[in-house]
């Protein structure tokens, strides 16, 4: 019975040890693809002018965004652990 205890034991880990592999990288490409989807957003947004002016502060603003998507990427990772 001891064998099997053990056999099952690593078993378990080696099964968390792949499900976090996937659920690190599957993070990680929502995290790219959020990203990539705030930068189109703000391209869009450069294009459009109010009454002939443009933000200057568009590029600002994108990194505000991108540090806050960042921040709650990082803490969806931090919980995985």
């Amino acid at each position: 019975m001891s064998v099997a205890t053990a056999v099952y034991r690593q078993t378990c880990h080696v099964c968390d040890a792949v499900r976090l592999f996937v659920m690190r990288a599957f993070i990680n490409m929502q995290r790219g693809r959020q990203l990539s989807a705030n930068q189109r957003v703000i391209r869009q947004y450069m294009h459009i002018e109010y009454y002939g002016y443009k933000d200057p502060d568009l590029p600002y603003h994108l990194n505000r965004i991108n540090d806050r998507t960042n921040e709650e990427y990082d803490k969806k990772l931090a919980e995985l652990k």
